[in-house]
């Protein structure tokens, strides 16, 4: 399809609240839609999924008028300002770009893409259609992280000399649950896919662009009952994956993530300087958002400790008053509404994303474990 440019005269709806139609499953009706409905600028016209009969009760308790079968047909509704896209990622590649040319404002689920070369065509539309998108990098809008960048970005802990990451649950190690999406990584599915992508897009954001990366990935799960006829069917992605990278200046780091473990633990990021050791942690049961805490450990040949205590406590405070996905989605969707509005960059970016892309088609290829061929882990 030709794309064709868009007037900067129609990059901003004035006057009117942003009509925004939100396709996907759960993640669409139990998380985003609540989100978009609380924020002012923006009004939800349209709920669209492959059954639509499963939006009918969501889409009466939050009075929107329109259900329909599928994202399609919300790139000829002219009605439309923005859709918000809760699919797996290699569907939401087709959708994100088709809706792109047609003029929509984009939000994005991550990974953007199950290719890098599809996460480059979105980018390189919306930039082509002056549109606005923004990716649904949540971890970027809890209070603790940002002041874990605030303090990382301020220079007074020194150097840092090592990152350890920890991500590490149990959520899908009950082997009767059903085969989806989630179990073939060619449709974007699997723990690298869905978890490292935040991972590597908050250690970016942080400490600087990564450098390179070894990925070991596994599958503890490795069989799980297909939907229809209940037979075991082999899961083609990870649920277990270590992951060595270089990031900034030259700082080794490295993360644990799994879904699968017979005991959850928790969500750490711990940081060593050269005047301690900054470490962030949740123990909540939530395995995203909520319990967030920052502390701050002396190093044994630190001259001056650092006067952290009030930006800790003020971190971990202010971490606690927004703890569930909804809230953070409700900022991620502020900050594509500002930035529709005022025609600023969108943060997090498209460009983001597709550093984030390149690096997890990267890391697969890389790995000796990873079988392109067979799309599993061997």
């Amino acid at each position: 399809m030709t794309v064709l440019p868009v007037s900067a005269n129609d990059v901003q709806p004035i006057g009117r609240p942003l009509k925004i139609a939100i396709a996907g499953g759960l993640q669409a009706v139990n998380v985003l839609l609540p989100a978009f409905h609380a924020v002012p600028n923006f009004q939800v016209v349209a709920l669209a999924a492959r059954n639509p009969d499963n939006l009918r009760a969501a889409a009466a308790q939050f009075g929107v008028p329109k259900v329909r079968a599928g994202w399609e047909p919300l790139a000829h509704d002219s009605e439309i300002d923005v859709v918000a896209l809760a699919l797996p990622a290699a569907i939401q590649a087709v959708a994100a770009l088709r809706l792109a040319e047609v003029g929509k404002h984009l939000f994005c689920e991550k990974p953007l893409a199950a290719t890098y070369a599809d996460a480059e065509r979105i980018v390189s539309t919306v930039a082509q259609m002056n549109r606005k998108a923004i990716v649904h990098f949540g971890f970027r809008f809890v209070s603790a992280f940002e002041a874990f960048r605030d303090i990382v970005r301020s220079g007074e802990l020194g150097r840092p000399q090592l990152i350890k990451v920890e991500w590490l649950l149990s959520t899908r190690s009950d082997p009767s649950f059903t085969w989806n999406w989630k179990s073939d990584a060619a449709q974007g599915g699997g723990t690298f896919c869905l978890m490292a992508s935040h991972v590597l897009d908050y250690l970016a954001w942080w400490f600087g662009d990564i450098r390179d990366m070894e990925l070991l990935p596994s599958t503890i799960v490795r069989t799980r009952p297909d939907a229809l006829t209940r037979l075991p069917k082999p899961v083609l992605a990870d649920d277990t994956c270590n992951i060595l990278m270089t990031l900034g200046d030259g700082v080794p780091a490295s993360a644990s993530i799994s879904t699968a473990l017979s005991v959850g633990a928790n969500h750490r990021i711990r940081a060593w300087f050269e005047k301690g050791l900054l470490e962030l942690s949740n123990h909540a049961g939530d395995d995203y958002y909520d319990g967030f805490r920052l502390s701050f450990q002396s190093g044994r040949l630190a001259t001056k400790t650092p006067e952290l205590t009030g930006k800790l406590v003020a971190a971990t405070q202010a971490s606690e008053l927004i703890t569930t996905r909804i809230g953070i989605a409700q900022r991620v969707a502020e900050a594509l509404g500002r930035a529709i509005r005022t025609g600023e960059p969108a943060e997090p970016s498209l460009n983001a994303a597709l550093s984030v892309q390149r690096w997890l088609e990267k890391g697969q290829r890389a790995s000796s474990r990873w079988n392109p061929s067979e799309r599993q882990i061997v």
